[in-house]
């Protein structure tokens, strides 16, 4: 009876050591080390089935080849007022009579308000009891102060109100003329002489939808800013129907280095990757290379090559960022 619950013992032992995890993960590692060794897929002779080919990718191409090329320089400034005024109050005093809004238009000499010095503020609260033969007298010598347009315009801020108490100097409103309006721009020195033998320069407007208008040249600076190196331009923007307004950013261009027949290619076909440039050029066997090139001069359409192309190389021009090094093509 002993011998039995030992023998009994001993088998319950054998069958939790068989359900034992720390035995089955061995066993789980060979199948998984045998799967990760077995070969390719065989066929019935026991020859090895060849990968699937790996479909050619559609191109477009374009022949390397020559043109006149003239690098465009481009400068940004801003429409500024001509002619403005900022009308300040002469004497401590109260406005009265002003009315004027931000858009409300003026002309010069047109009378805008009067300002009322304390004296006067205090003669009007005794004027009932001075004698009649002195009040006109007084009232001549201390009399309310007219305020006038000093130009034709438009109000583009307003300061103060009627009944506003002013100090003298404090500002009342700002008038600016737009019929004739300037550009202003910091023309690089390098372009300081191709700018002054142009007439006019061409002129577009960056957050504005307006045609790009060919402005004259009114005035170049004559100090250099030696920071930046710079000289100030000066351009006359005529304003008669009031499209434009001061403050608008604008974009000044104009034709710098000239390059004649230089080697170029489709804008389309030019790779960038952090500042290095490339293309996948054409070869016999119908595969694409790609290959590093020194680029010039870039324009929307054309890009200049220096170096790493010669004439009459074909380049891809379509999907050329889905192509890789060695890949086959078909060109269409």
């Amino acid at each position: 009876m002993i011998f039995e619950n030992v023998e009994t013992r001993h088998a319950l032992s054998q069958k939790k050591n068989i359900m034992n995890p720390k035995i089955i993960i061995p066993i789980v590692s060979m199948f998984m080390l045998v799967a990760c060794t077995s070969k390719p897929a065989q066929d019935a002779k026991g020859r090895q089935e060849p990968l699937p080919a790996v479909p050619a990718v559609d191109i477009s191409v374009a022949t390397v080849g020559k043109q006149d090329m003239t690098d465009t320089v481009h400068i940004f400034g801003e429409v500024v007022l001509r002619q403005e005024v900022l009308l300040a109050s002469q004497f401590d005093g109260r406005l009265e009579g002003f009315t004027l809004l931000m858009g409300d238009r003026v002309i010069k000499g047109q009378k805008l308000g009067v300002i009322i010095p304390p004296m006067r503020e205090a003669l009007l609260q005794v004027l009932n009891q001075i004698e009649e033969k002195k009040r006109e007298q007084i009232s001549r010598a201390i009399r309310e102060i007219p305020l006038y347009s000093p130009i034709d315009g438009m109000v583009l801020e307003v300061y103060q109100h009627t009944g506003d108490v002013l100090q003298k100097g404090e500002a009342i409103v700002h008038i600016g003329q737009l019929q004739t309006l300037d550009v202003h721009g910091d023309l690089p020195v390098s372009q300081l002489g191709k700018v002054r033998k142009l007439k006019r320069i061409e002129v577009d407007f960056v957050e504005y939808a307006h045609a790009p208008v060919r402005l004259p040249v009114v005035a170049i600076g004559g100090k250099v800013n030696a920071s930046r190196q710079t000289v100030p331009i000066r351009l006359r923007l005529d304003n008669p129907a009031g499209e434009f307004r001061p403050g608008m950013m604008v974009r000044l261009t104009f034709p710098g280095t000239y390059h004649p027949d230089a080697l170029v290619i489709p804008r389309s076909a030019l790779l960038e990757e952090e500042g290095v440039f490339s293309v996948f050029v054409l070869q016999k066997d119908r595969t694409v290379e790609k290959r590093k090139i020194i680029v010039g001069i870039r324009h929307d359409h054309f890009v200049e090559v220096l170096d790493g192309l010669k004439e009459g190389e074909k380049v891809a021009t379509k999907k050329t960022y889905s192509l890789t090094d060695g890949m086959k093509v078909n060109v269409h």
